[in-house]
This record gives C-alpha cells, sequence and structure tokens, in this order.
C-alpha cells in the first residue's frame, strides 16, 4: 500500500512535471516574434484592399444600369487597376518578409495572393472586353467578371480584416503575461 502511494505520488509529479512543460512550451508558441512592419503593411494593404472593394462594389452596381457609357465603366476600371497594381507590389515586398512574420501573418499573406491574383485576372478580361468592344459594359460575361473582381475583392478584405483582428488580440493576450496556476498537494 505504501509502495502503491509513493508511485501515485511520483506518477503525479510527473505529471505536474509535463503538464508544466507543455504550458511552457505553449506560451512560448504563443509568444512568436511579432513583426511590426509586416502588421503595418498589411493594415495599409487592408486600406488598399476595402477600397478596392468600394470600387468593385460601384462597379458591379454599374453593370446592372444600362444607362452608364462605357466611359464610366473605363474610369472605374482604371482605378481598380491602379489599386491592384499598388497591391501587387506591396504583396511581393510582404512575401520577401514572410519568414520573419508571425504564423497568423504569413497565413494573412498567403491568402492575400489566393485572392489578389483572381481579381487581376477578371480585372484584365473586364478590360480586355471593354477594348473589344464598348458595348461589352451591357453584356453577361463582363457583368461575370465584375461580380467575381467584387467577390474576390471582398473576401480579401474580409480575410484580412480578421487576421488583423486575431493578431491584435493575441498581441493582447500575450501582454497579459498569465501563468498557469497549479494547486500542490490535492
Amino acid at each position: 500500500m505504501l509502495a502503491t502511494n509513493k508511485l501515485l505520488m511520483a506518477s503525479s509529479f510527473l505529471t505536474l512535471l509535463l503538464a508544466v512543460a507543455l504550458v511552457s512550451t505553449a506560451v512560448a508558441e504563443s509568444a512568436t516574434f511579432h513583426n511590426p512592419q509586416v502588421t503595418t503593411q498589411l493594415k495599409e494593404f487592408r486600406s488598399t484592399a476595402a477600397a478596392m472593394r468600394n470600387e468593385a462594389d460601384v462597379l458591379k452596381s454599374m453593370t446592372r444600369n444600362t444607362r452608364h457609357s462605357w466611359q464610366s465603366h473605363t474610369d472605374r476600371l482604371t482605378t481598380l487597376k491602379k489599386h491592384v497594381n499598388e497591391m501587387g507590389k506591396s504583396l511581393a515586398d510582404l512575401e520577401k518578409q514572410q519568414l520573419t512574420a508571425t504564423n497568423g501573418q504569413a497565413l494573412a499573406i498567403e491568402q492575400a495572393r489566393v485572392h489578389l491574383v483572381p481579381v487581376a485576372e477578371n480585372l484584365t478580361q473586364a478590360i480586355d472586353l471593354v477594348n473589344e468592344r464598348r458595348t461589352n459594359v451591357h453584356w453577361g460575361e463582363y457583368g461575370d467578371a465584375v461580380s467575381e473582381i467584387y467577390a474576390q475583392a471582398d473576401a480579401l478584405h474580409t480575410k484580412l480584416d480578421t487576421f488583423l483582428d486575431y493578431e491584435d488580440a493575441r498581441l493582447r493576450f500575450d501582454r497579459l503575461e498569465l501563468r498557469p496556476a497549479f494547486i500542490v498537494g490535492e
């Protein structure tokens, strides 16, 4: 009986040590190096993504109304092209810094490419359609391309917003410097 109690206490002590080691590892992993430069660039990227989404939304609404001239469409397409080009340059810079980013920042950068590429492809298609024939702004293929631009721009902004909110919350949590409380002897 005494040997069983000693074995049980030793087992409990080992379990406690293992738990402390696991919690310490989890705390160390959650306190991943934060790269404030990447955060700043991602916030600027998100801001441009919001402007691009808004512009795409206006263009999408214009496709439902045939009273808008092809020039109005090309003005919006030109503005969208400026946003995409700016974001492409920013994304290339962010990707260079991906190794120094937190896991959340790296994931945000990866997801940015997933959505920005289809925006660029559909934007190119929409511009080509207008260049081929000005009246294409009133037909389905152009409207489909514009709808896809908006859908991808919206998804991009939503994901960036979510990732950045998560990173902010994680940083606030890490700053709390919480330590696990263990009750020994029970």
